[in-house]
């Protein structure tokens, strides 16, 4: 049987029934996580990255700063060079209030989470209702995209950032297809757009600029040249913003951990092109490397798209031809982004500054199942028993791969491929026209086949989803851990604000922690305290200063760098730990345990500190008399120097008279930026390679001298910003002027 689906038969208005079906149903597939693990949405990177930046954002924003730097975050602290700290992002900056003001970070992960969850599935839908799909495939795609494998288990459990621009991304695409074939004003996409740029996540800016080529050499082969100068138009507007948020990043990049290029593949987060045969599957796991690796394997369900990628094995294939030929511009638009994030996604570990690319799998799911949905709309399904025998050979080769994979799993994927594999079948014979369901004296008919599919597909996307879900917790099965759903690490990060600033009553000023336990403050969490601290996280650490103590997690620093704090630096004598005004060191009972032993036996504290507390997991020792405020004078080869003010942006010293050219060092990570002001003082190389550094000429009368920071690029950053936003309200408004002229 074959059904075809004309163009028209599939406009079909938008209601509140589809929009709150889709939204039910992603709000229940959401909540099953939480059944097995309550704090699913609130895992990783989350815990000690997303949470305490946000609270660091909001109370900065509270006291009327934008975050552009922060010299008491050693080796970090560049938030506008980062570019993930939302300077120039409105939406960021009310995600980071309601952060501020949350008592239990818990909650809001989780119902944030969901919510951006509920906002990718609904623009899926109305991405796929913009591309003429078929009523029950657009409200399928809606509540089955937000659930491909990465974007859940990567997106949603920890990289949370990943999930914000992924959200949005089909939320673009179907604004600027509105904007440029509907003739509606530049506002709208833009403003996706723009949030999308200022998040600062660099992925889904690359996948907003391909939709933005795609749509552009569609219409240049269409020679619709209204929606061209258009499509330029907002280009230009969105460069502009694009250039702001990252060309800082850029200027500081010689120093930071990020100055790599070349290309490169160590398979670290590079999937296979094999694993999409069993992407259907839920439980298929890849192998690749990763964090989470075991045997081989990494223990999570990155590469599931989902599992009407079945429904290929029945699709109308001798319709194809004229599918193509009658969506050229749409195929245009889809094929451009999809080729790229096809070439990322199966490419090389790293290209330059790009890492990780399974994390191309959150678009290329998206975009891959669109296609699905699309085809099937337009070309129908067709059923017989070949098709039949197809889609077993399909189900059978990827259960095999799936299997070889994790062959300990073999039972449960067997039966688990076989109850898709039915559901698939019973939806394609719906779909292709059947009416009757006869097993021996049993006949079924089928008077709603449309309502009849969609509850087929939200039985099996929750089915799929509890068996993702099954065997959380089981961390120590018994055969190479085959049973691991996921493993993602919990640090322990209490739920409540007040817990967390009860934890750091133990810690008294600039604090540094080196272990890896998870039970202390970690990360980004100390900004939720009064401390200062060099264990807060950063994607462009300063090099010089990973090299020499910090590691290239300052999350992690190893114990074993604690003797490294009391080594005296050859040229000023002192300690590291003086030169880095640290007053608190947590040492963790791990590595080389024989530094925390002495210290819980008081064997050896070095003179000036004392104990003040340990526990199992970690020793705490304090200084007698703090060293000053992180960011003033840390050494000076004349001793009589004086500081006369020091904030966050300047320090100002006084130099009396002297006779030859001195130095001064300062507790301040060297990023460019730094300048002097007064009497031919200047940056001279900073101290072992990232503290910095000053030489004042020799004077005979006293002199007062300011070492002064500005970001580079921060000027140009705020006057693109400015132009992009002016630019396109002007555009807007002269387009209003020109509809309101044209009508009189």
């Amino acid at each position: 049987m074959i059904m075809m689906n004309k163009h028209k038969q599939n406009e079909w208005p938008i209601t509140f029934k589809n929009v709150g079906l889709i939204t039910l149903v992603i709000v229940g597939l959401s909540l099953i996580p939480l059944i097995f693990f309550h704090r699913f949405y609130f895992l990783d990177d989350t815990q000690r990255g997303a949470i305490g930046q946000w609270y660091e954002v909001g109370k900065l924003l509270s006291q009327g700063h934008l975050p552009i730097f922060n010299a008491a975050a050693q080796g970090s602290g560049n938030y506008l060079a980062e570019g993930q700290w939302g300077t120039f992002s409105p939406l960021v900056w009310l995600i980071a209030f309601t952060v501020y003001h949350s008592s239990n970070f818990v909650i809001f992960s989780t119902v944030f989470k969901i919510i951006l969850l509920v906002v990718l599935g609904l623009g899926a839908f109305f991405l796929a209702h913009s591309m003429h799909v078929d009523k029950k495939y657009a409200i399928i795609y809606g509540f089955i995209t937000p659930f491909v494998g990465f974007t859940l288990f990567a997106g949603a459990a920890s990289w949370v950032t990943d999930l914000m621009v992924s959200a949005l991304f089909p939320w673009f695409w179907w604004a600027l297809r509105r904007f440029l074939e509907k003739n509606t004003g530049p506002i709208l996409v833009f403003l996706i757009g723009y949030s999308i740029i200022t998040i600062g996540y660099v992925f889904g800016t690359i996948m907003l600029i391909m939709t933005m080529l795609g749509s552009l050499i569609a219409f240049i082969m269409n020679k619709h040249w209204q929606s061209v100068k258009k499509t330029v138009l907002l280009g230009v507007s969105l460069a502009a913003a694009t250039i702001a948020v990252y060309l800082p990043g850029i200027a500081i990049a010689t120093v930071t951990l990020r100055n790599t290029s070349g290309i490169f593949n160590n398979n670290f987060l590079s999937p296979n092109l094999s694993d999409l045969l069993f992407s259907f599957s839920p439980v298929g796991y890849s192998e690749m490397n990763s964090w989470w690796t075991a045997g081989g394997v990494t223990y999570m369900p990155f590469m599931y798209i989902g599992w009407p990628l079945l429904l290929i094995a029945f699709l109308n294939f001798k319709a194809i031809r004229s599918f193509i030929n009658n969506h050229k511009t749409d195929l245009i638009q889809w094929v451009v982004p999809f080729l790229l994030a096809f070439l990322l996604l199966f490419g090389p570990d790293s290209v330059g500054p790009l890492r990780f690319p399974v994390r191309m799998m959150a678009y290329f799911g998206q975009l891959l199942l669109l296609m699905l949905v699309m085809v099937i709309s337009q070309v129908g399904l067709t059923f017989n028993k070949a098709r039949i025998w197809f889609l077993t050979s399909i189900v059978l080769l990827g259960t095999y791969l799936e299997v070889s994979n994790t062959p300990a799993r073999l039972k449960s994927v067997l039966v688990i491929n076989l109850i898709i594999g039915l559901v698939i079948i019973a939806i394609a014979y719906i779909s292709s026209g059947g009416k009757k369901f006869q097993y021996k004296n049993y006949r079924f008919n089928i008077k709603k086949p449309a309502i009849t599919i969609l509850s087929l597909a939200i039985v099996i996307s929750f089915f799929s989803m509890i068996v993702q879900q099954r065997t959380i917790g089981r961390q120590r099965d018994s055969i190479q851990q085959q049973h691991i759903t996921y493993r993602y690490v919990d640090y322990d990060m209490p739920a409540k604000k007040a817990d967390i600033l009860n934890m750091a009553k133990k810690y008294k000023g600039n604090t540094v922690v080196l272990g890896n336990s998870s039970h202390i403050i970690m990360g980004n969490d100390w900004y939720v305290t009064d401390n200062d601290s060099m264990n807060v996280y950063t994607p462009v650490g300063f090099k010089k200063f990973s090299d020499d103590f910090r590691g290239g997690d300052p999350t992690r620093i190893p114990v074993k760098h604690y003797n490294k704090l009391f080594t005296l630096d050859k040229t000023t004598q002192l300690p590291l730990v003086d030169l880095l005004k640290i007053d608190t060191i947590a040492v963790g009972n791990e590595d080389d345990k024989k530094i925390y032993q002495n210290l819980i036996h008081r064997k050896n504290v070095p003179n000036g500190w004392r104990l003040t507390s340990y526990n199992r997991d970690f020793a705490v020792i304090q200084r007698n008399v703090s060293v000053g405020q992180v960011g003033s004078v840390a050494w000076s080869s004349l001793n009589s120097i004086k500081q006369v003010a020091n904030n966050n942006y300047q320090v100002k010293i006084y130099v009396p008279a002297h006779d030859k050219n001195e130095k001064v060092v300062f507790s301040r990570t060297a990023w460019p930026g730094y300048h002097v002001i007064g009497h031919g003082a200047k940056l001279i190389t900073p101290l072992r390679g990232y503290l910095t550094q000053i030489e004042v000429p020799a004077s005979h009368v006293p002199k007062t001298i300011t070492l002064r920071f500005e970001p580079p690029m921060l000027k140009p950053a705020f006057v693109l910003v400015v132009f992009s936003v002016v630019f396109t309200l002007s555009w807007s408004l002269i387009r209003m002027l020109i509809k309101v002229v044209g009508r009189n």
